[in-house]
Parts: C-alpha cells; structure tokens; sequence
C-alpha cells in the first residue's frame, strides 16, 4: 500500500514587501523532488477553497508525481496582509512570488504549474503574465483577463444579480470569516483581527465604479505577455464565453483552447456532455513540466462543442475558424428574418424590465438544474421585438461572435439595448445561442436616430434542415444586468438593420476528431464534501406584472476531524414592469464554524437598489457579539 501524502500545512511565504501568504502542501512520501501545481485563490484554502475539489485534484496529481500547493489570497483566509480588492492587479506579484518560493524549495524540481477554476484561473492568468522564470504551464478554467468585458460590464451595462445578489454578496461573508485552521500560538487570531480591521466589503466598488474606469482598467491582464504553454478551458454556457477564445487569440507561447457546452463546472462532472479534462490537464502538465507526452504539440490546438439537436466535437486550427463566412439578414418589416434587402419601416418597443427570466443558463450556481430546462425563451421573445427565419433547407454551422448592426432612436434615456439570437424548433421551443447588450447613456450620445454595432457572445452551434433562426431585440435582461430607470420607447428603424452570422461551411479538412480519455468525475469529489441543497423559484405577480426570483444554496463542509463549515445563502431579486426604478436585489448569507471547543456565527445581509447598496454583518463567538459593521454606498447613499 503506498505511503500517505505528506502535508505541510500553514507554510508562511514572504512577498517582496515582507507581508506573509499561507500556503498548504501536500507531496509524496519519497521526499523526492519533483514539479509542482499551485492553485491561488480567495476562497480560503482550509475551507471550501481548499478542502473540496482543489485537494482531491492535487491528491490526484500527486500519486502521479506531482507537489500540490494551495494558497489564500493576500488579507484573506490565513494569509496576512490586508485585501486590496478583487482581482486586483498586485495579484500577478503575489502569484509570481509564489511560484518563485515553490521552485526554491528541496523538494522542488524548478518546474512550477499553475491552474484554478474561475477565481484561481484569474490568478493563474495574471501570473503568468508577469513571466516568473519557473512557471512552465497554465491551465485557467471557466477564467478572464477581463473582468469588466465577462461579468461586471456586459456591453457596458451595470452588473447586476451575479455581483449585487450572488457572488458579491457571498465574497463579503467569506472574506470576514476566521482563518479555518487555528494554529496553537494564535497567529490566526491577530490575522482575523487585521482582516476585520481593514474590511471594505468588495461589493462597494461594484457600485462605486459603474464605468469601465481606471478601477477597471488596471485590472486586465496582459494575456498577451504570457509566454509560457496555456491550456484555456471555457463553457459556452459559462459567464466567461466571451472571454476565454479572447485570451487563447491573444496568447503568445504554446497554446490549446478546449470549450464545451458547460456552466462553471468541472469538464469531468458537467451536467452535459462530461469530458475527460483531469486527463487533459494531465497530458498538458507532463508534457511542459515533465518532458512527456509529445503528441500533444502535434494535435489540433482547438476542440470545440458544437451545440444544437445534433451536438458534436469539432476540432479546429484556429479560432475563430479562418474559413468563417460571414452572412448578412436583415430585420424584415413583416418580423421575417431575410439574406436579402429588405424596405424601410419601423418596430417599436417599450422598456420591460420583466425580460430576461428565461435566460437562466448565464447563472453557474444553477448547475444542478437540467441543462434543457433554462434554455427555452419562448417566455422572453413573447415580450420581445422579434424577427424569425423561414425554416432551413440545409445544415447552418456557426462558429464565432454574431454582430448586430442596428438603426435606433430612443424615446429617453438612458436605455439599453438587448440581442439575443436562437434557434426556433419545430415545435416552436426557443433555444437561446447567444445574448449581445449595449447601453445608451444620456451623457455619451445625443438624442435622435443611433447607429450600434452590438457584438454578441461567441458560440459554436449547429442547426439543423427545418429549424428556424430568431433575433430578439428588447431592452432588458434582468437580472443579469441592472435595469435602466426610465420608462421609455425603443424604435428599431428597418431597411439597414441587421445581424451578421460566423457561418462555418464545414470542417477544416484533415483535421481528426476530439479523441477523449477515461472520464474521472470522483478524482474531483472529496470526502470532505458533507452535501448540500440548491433551490431555484421564478415567479411572475400577474396583477402588478411583476417578476421575482429566489434562490437558495446550502453547503457542508468537513475541515478537519473536529471542525465543520457551514454555509447557507438566501439571495434574489425583484421587478415590476411599470416600476424598473424600483427593482431590488438582496442575500442573506449565514456561515458556522464549529470545532471541539466552540462555534463562529456570521450572517451577512446585503441589499441592492438603483442608487444604494448596504451590507450589514454581524460576528458571533460561542454566541457571544464579536464584531459588528454596517456600509451604505451608492449615489443615494447620505440620501
């Protein structure tokens, strides 16, 4: 039987500015040296940031050779310091200070890995923009150099439920939670005591920076700085869809690109179309930091889901595919969506903030729903503007991002504007491909006729003879975006608006299929994981036309013999399509840490409206008050 892992736990790392980051290893038992794969995240490395999926893989890899390395953000979990707020740029520092301690020590070869699913994946990209001598490879998954462009600004909209109800709210609990591992000489407490200190809860400057200013600005990698080999995993259905082909084009070293039809979930556990990532990051890992597998230089560098009743792997060259062909249809006066010109008219629309509910595959928390069932926008296209193809006499491929070329006037602003294109079946089922979004803001364009370039999202999607394409035009989507205050009119003006399609004749010849390895969906699991719950409700008040989701998530984690985490978070949102200036997103979310000699209780409150933002925390210790803060922040913040 082979010997346990050994574990190093609480290593103190000294930054160059002599804070100290902590950092959990655990390595084979032979004591010899060998490369290593850091994960480097905020999730709290001896919580569920580190006692789930991050350690069952690096269990995984380490009975194959490898050290594994955990590590807590900078003024979060263990490590000292105090946060500079997310995705900050001086992550990438940190990172490569990291990976330049790992590569020094004794049991060490010199070569370093990194990899990270969404946030880690973050720091993975950002470090390895910096280019430490010793990172070798990369592997982000469900990532973005590009905050602003994936979640917070969707075409220049303002976020709306992912970081004023969901993960916003969830990151000002987990943030002022205790370091889950207590040392006996009481490090963790003066820790604990500095993070609380300095706590600015992450979700005031989601509101304190609408616009893409230098808040933002400072925080996107440099992607195309990274030279060392990258593989780039994405979901279609993932927050970062965008993002991630954005990144692999802008790579500069060794490259591969695997995108399937998943939300914010591991390729192995996916809900649909499972795929053997492990066994990818493994042959990604020991060909540049072991010197094995060769082939993989030689295979295509992109594979990529092709999504729709026919669904498939595709590998690709490059993409988007070179051999795109661009097709132009236009928005018929009759709602007929054309290849060929078509005359003057106009279409109007009024503001309904309602829309949006149907499009429910954005969220990467609703992963245990049936992927068929938040597809449909049947519900949404019915209180759309919409154009609608006549059925297809042949097989459409697309592959790319859709632009939609649109002649407007506003009857106020400000306004946003909303695409989505879907594919209609037979039976009429509305099938959402992608969602593009542009906002028009009263300080940056002058009233009267508007032409918009509105790009969409990229997917990869393959139609079928008989079904029908449909472009919906609204100018809402609640609650992934925050709806715009006023009640006001849309006119989409006809004759030269359009949407432009990444059609894709057929296959890149000489290209093989994707050839997959065994699945290993429990190489992910952990012992650790105790259950939990998920609820998901959408209901619609039909006397005040009104739209209100609620949802719960509940988690049980194991930290160690004596100590177990709770988690349970209460969080959603609400509009009436008479009032969008009124629309409101809350959380509630409840933390317990218990171990043999007592228990921590957290509960953070927060609430969203159009001009204010709250937080309210309060931190219990065996039941007793430990610590207490209240922030207001927004425009109407003294108000």
């Amino acid at each position: 039987m082979p010997a346990a892992p050994l574990f190093e736990r609480n290593l103190l790392v000294p930054m160059r500015d002599g804070v100290e980051l902590a950092a959990d290893v655990l390595r084979p038992a032979d004591g010899g040296r060998v490369p290593a794969l850091l994960n480097f995240g905020p999730y709290h490395k001896d919580g569920r940031g580190g006692r789930l999926a991050v350690e069952a893989v690096h269990r995984h890899f380490v009975a194959r050779g490898y050290a594994g390395v955990s590590a807590d953000l900078r003024g979060l979990g263990s490590s000292g310091g105090i946060s500079p707020g997310a995705f900050a740029a001086g992550e990438g520092l940190d990172g490569h200070d990291l990976v330049e301690w790992i590569a020094a020590q004794p049991w060490c070869d010199g070569r370093v890995g990194m990899w990270g699913v969404s946030y880690p994946g973050v720091t993975s990209l950002a470090t390895a923009a910096t280019r430490p001598p010793h990172l070798q490879a990369i592997v982000p998954i469900h990532a973005s150099s590009d905050l602003w462009r994936g979640v917070a600004g969707l075409g220049g909209t303002r976020p709306g439920f992912w970081m004023r109800a969901d993960w916003g709210p969830r990151m000002a609990a987990y943030n002022l939670m205790p370091p889950q591992w207590r040392d006996r000489g009481g490090r963790w407490e003066r820790v604990w005591s500095e993070h609380l200190q300095h706590a600015q809860p992450w979700l005031e400057a989601f509101t304190a920076h609408p616009g893409f200013d230098d808040f933002w600005k400072e925080r996107v990698i440099p992607v195309d700085r990274i030279t060392c080999a990258a593989m780039l995993v994405g979901g279609w259905r993932d927050l970062y869809a965008d993002c991630t082909p954005r990144d692999f084009a802008l790579l500069g070293g060794p490259r591969r690109l695997l995108m399937g039809p998943w939300k914010h979930e591991f390729p192995d556990n996916a809900r649909e179309a499972p795929t053997a990532g492990l066994r990818e990051m493994e042959r990604w890992f020991d060909r540049w930091l072991r010197d094995c597998e060769p082939a993989v230089e030689h295979e295509p560098p992109v594979r990529v889901y092709l999504q729709g009743q026919s669904p498939r792997w595709q590998a690709e060259a490059e993409w988007p595919p070179r051999r795109q062909q661009p097709q132009r249809w236009k928005l018929h006066p009759d709602g007929s969506l054309v290849d060929r010109e078509v005359p003057s008219g106009e279409c109007l629309h009024r503001h309904d903030p309602t829309i949006g509910m149907a499009s429910l595959v954005w969220d990467p928390w609703t992963t245990a729903l049936d992927p068929a069932l938040p597809r449909d926008q049947s519900s949404d296209d019915a209180r759309s503007l919409c154009w609608t193809s006549a059925p297809l006499t042949a097989v459409m491929e697309l592959q790319g991002m859709p632009l939609a070329d649109l002649d407007v006037q506003a009857s106020a602003l400000p306004l946003q504007v909303v695409v989505k294109l879907s594919a209609v079946a037979a039976n009429g089922v509305s099938t959402l491909i992608t969602t593009g979004w542009s906002r028009l803001d009263a300080a940056a364009q002058a009233p009267g006729r508007l032409a918009l370039r509105i790009p969409l999202r990229a997917s990869a999607w393959r139609l079928e003879p008989g079904e029908r394409l449909r472009v919906a035009i609204s100018c809402a989507d609640f609650p992934r975006i925050w709806p715009t205050p006023v009640d006001a009119t849309l006119s989409v003006l006809l004759g030269s608006s359009a949407i432009e399609l990444p059609v894709c004749p057929t296959q890149e010849p000489g290209l093989p299929a994707p050839q997959w390895g065994p699945l290993q969906p429990g190489a992910t699991a952990s012992t650790n994981d105790l259950g939990g719950t998920q609820g998901w409700e959408l209901t619609r008040d039909l006397m005040h036309d009104g739209v209100r989701l609620a949802a719960t998530r509940s988690e049980r984690i194991r930290i160690d013999g004596s100590t177990q985490l709770t988690i349970d978070h209460a969080y959603g949102a609400s509009v009436a399509a008479a009032h969008p200036d009124q629309a409101r997103m809350s959380s509630t979310t409840t933390v317990r840490l218990t171990d043999a000699v007592g228990h921590t209780d957290l509960v953070c409150r927060t609430l969203s409206t159009a001009g204010s933002s709250t937080v309210d925390v309060n931190i219990h210790v065996d039941g007793q008050p430990h610590w207490q803060q209240s922030w207001r922040f927004g425009p109407d913040a003294d108000g």
